[in-house]
């Protein structure tokens, strides 16, 4: 009789190892809490034809990446972003091209100086220490050598700013002793549906679903029919050979009583990851005005624009009166036929709560009247803007507001933390004796961690874990080890 597995989550975790599961005829149940699959991979058709990503968008890597294989298997198209900027200073005024993009560079370069440290001195770096720190540091040695000026050291700090857009927070509560963690690269520039839909073929051909079904609680049982009892949002009970659970860490943290027997190390590693705060907002314009400053004499890259920042501004206060900084990329910037006269903003922390908060239950002209209150005073301080160039459509996502994707977007490590290592390494160990295991971006091999590609890898590894655990003959001296108590402390 085939061992019966349930997966809690059709993400993209969920269902990878849904798939590796059933290619070795395990009976697979999965349940999914949404009408849908995709978890936080999902997209609107609400700025027209072209169905544009609210959730994961990019593709993050270092070295061998499955998304990457998968895109081009789909004929996914991706984009890397050209080191072509608009910076607009805090009193709104716009920056010089050449000292714009000249920051831009700076700021790359200190970031990739600030994963070699992170990497290389971790163990003597504070748990205090943020990514902010470092930036400051580095500027000020920079200037006393005379390597930068007051005024680049000025701009390098205000674009530093950017990083919040990778890990959904401030950059001075992103931790530099566990910077190493994080990653960034290229762009999908039309959806991950044709992803999604590879990854999820043979789970919807052949597992078991249950849409709009909600995990309430999961134990191991003794003297059930199977070693795990699960109860659902309908009242059900069901009892599987083993339990992978592969709902959000956010989820997790506000749900850690649905794991009665949850031990106490992994408690404490769920509550110890800090969880981001990114959500979007794309502006479709009847044209992209912004450009016109490509043919200014001081761009010397000709490109278009990929980037804009707008440091702290002061002149927002009725909208804005913590000034937070704001960034979007244009996806004017992409090749045809996928240009579009578009910016995506990404906010963060705050100001991503405001916004969420803001327009949580407004809907049609009273939604797309609050969103233009609140951005005109940074779109209109662009080139080329005439009150003419009135928006087409505002979509704005809401994950702050999500429930089930944990009130928030995905894993990052803040300032503060001590352990960050061994917190991964112990949820990703899961509880192998109560047969239940977790997968996700939050357990992803360390250079996937807040990744689609992460989250995939992490629900293949789980799924070969239970492969081989009912295949001793076959588990190899790395995979014993790794299931080991030694990972939980």
């Amino acid at each position: 009789m085939a061992s019966k597995i349930c997966i809690v989550g059709a993400g993209v975790s969920g269902l990878r190892c849904a798939t590796v599961l059933l290619e070795h005829s395990y009976d697979v149940t999965i349940i999914e809490a949404r009408n849908r699959i995709g978890g936080r991979i999902a997209q609107s058709d609400q700025m027209g034809p072209l169905e544009v990503d609210i959730g994961a968008n990019w593709v993050h890597s270092t070295g061998y990446n499955p998304i990457i294989e998968l895109a081009k298997e789909t004929g996914t198209p991706l984009h890397r972003w050209k080191e072509s900027t608009l910076l607009v200073n805090d009193e709104g005024h716009l920056v010089a091209p050449s000292e714009a993009n000249k920051a831009l560079g700076q700021v790359w370069e200190i970031l990739e100086g600030a994963i070699e440290y992170s990497k290389n001195r971790n163990e003597e770096i504070d748990s205090s220490a943020s990514l902010y720190s470092f930036f400051e540091g580095w500027c000020e040695r920079a200037l006393q050598c005379g390597e930068m000026t007051g005024r680049e050291v000025e701009l390098v700090l205000g674009m530093s700013q950017m990083w919040g857009a990778y890990v959904g927070d401030r950059v001075e509560l992103q931790s530099l002793k566990y910077f190493y963690l994080e990653d960034y690269d290229c762009f999908i520039p039309t959806n991950y549906q044709k992803i999604i839909a590879r990854v999820a073929a043979v789970p919807l051909a052949q597992a078991h679903l249950r849409f709009e079904t909600v995990m309430i609680s999961v134990e191991a049982q003794l003297g059930g029919p199977r070693p795990v009892c699960l109860t659902t949002s309908d009242g059900k009970k069901q009892y599987f050979d083993d339990v992978v659970v592969t709902t959000p860490l956010g989820w997790l943290k506000q749900h850690k009583e649905s794991i009665p027997q949850l031990h106490p190390r992994i408690a404490s590693a769920i509550d110890s990851i800090s969880f981001g705060r990114l959500e979007k907002v794309l502006i479709e314009f009847p044209i992209a005005f912004w450009e016109s400053v490509t043919a200014d004499a001081e761009n010397d890259s000709g490109d278009t624009v990929s980037f804009v920042h707008w440091m702290s501004p002061s002149y927002a206060t009725p909208t804005n009166p913590q000034n937070w900084r704001l960034e979007c990329v244009s996806f004017h910037a992409f090749e045809e036929p996928y240009r579009r006269n578009i910016l995506l903003f990404y906010t963060f922390g705050d100001c991503s709560n405001h916004i969420t908060t803001s327009i949580r239950g407004l809907q049609g002209r009273a939604r797309d009247q609050w969103l233009q209150a609140f951005f005109e005073p940074y779109y209109s301080r662009l080139p080329g803007y005439a009150k003419t160039f009135t928006p087409l459509r505002f979509l704005a996502t809401e994950w702050c507001n999500d429930e089930f994707a944990g009130n928030g977007s995905y894993s990052n490590f803040e300032v503060g933390m001590t352990d960050a290592a061994h917190d991964v390494k112990a949820i990703r160990h899961g509880m192998p004796e109560q047969h239940i295991y977790f997968a996700g971006e939050h357990t992803a091999p360390f250079d996937g961690l807040g990744t689609v590609a992460g989250a995939y890898t992490s629900g293949e590894q789980i799924a070969r874990r239970i492969v081989e655990s009912r295949q001793p003959a076959k588990a190899t001296m790395d995979n014993s080890a790794m299931n080991s108590k030694a990972f939980v402390g």
